[in-house]
């Protein structure tokens, strides 16, 4: 009997329930630090919202633990596997994938390790064709980039790449007017769907 096939419905219900559990208690924890009051005069604290959501969830999952020692929900007695070889495969190769976009992040910065990890994602697990995938994994990070560092004004992290952003800056808070701006965007915005209508034209 393999792993997959030992972590039961019942299994997972009260797995969870204890780690969500631990987790509220740690958020509670951290959020008491800060002041967890509300009043009119010193408005909300800082530690006001984290605090009581965590503590919310705490309550939900002592229910859940004690329905399950009680045998009162379906899963507390449910000994089927809880996922299927083929799920756990598609779940691990997820993780996995997830975690090597973080520690990417820190390296090559979050645009291009998105564009690495949307296109591995999708030609894994879709059927879409190669001219669909370089277009989305290339204008996701771009929409994403925009939406951010231009309309938000909130910079992510770039790593080494940081440096071929530096023209996109001038551009952008340089003195461009604004329908210069405007025609970069929307030319950066087009260019992955005009580059692969052309590979996919003179390229066989």
């Amino acid at each position: 009997m393999s792993i997959v096939t030992k972590f039961t419905v019942r299994r997972a219900e009260i797995t969870v329930a204890v780690v969500l559990a631990l987790c509220s208690l740690a958020l509670m924890y951290k959020s008491a630090q800060n002041r967890i009051t509300w009043s009119a005069e010193e408005n909300m604290g800082a530690g006001f919202l984290p605090f009581y959501l965590s503590l919310g969830m705490f309550i939900c999952t002592v229910i859940t633990i004690t329905k399950f020692i009680l045998k009162k929900s379906p899963q507390s007695t449910n000994n089927e596997p809880f996922i299927d070889a083929v799920a756990f495969k598609f779940v691990s190769v997820t993780i996995i994938s997830l975690v090597v976009l973080v520690f990417a992040i820190g390296y090559l910065g979050i645009y291009f390790s998105l564009i690495f990890f949307l296109a591995f994602y999708l030609r894994y697990f879709s059927e879409k064709s190669n001219s669909f995938i370089l277009n989305f994994s290339i204008t996701t990070p771009i929409l994403t980039f925009l939406f951010f560092e231009w309309l938000l004004k909130i910079p992510l992290p770039q790593g080494i790449s940081e440096p071929l952003f530096y023209p996109v800056y001038d551009v952008m808070y340089g003195s461009s007017s604004l329908f210069m701006i405007w025609i970069y965007i929307i030319v950066t915005v087009l260019s992955p769907s005009a580059l692969v209508f052309l590979a996919n034209r003179f390229i066989k």
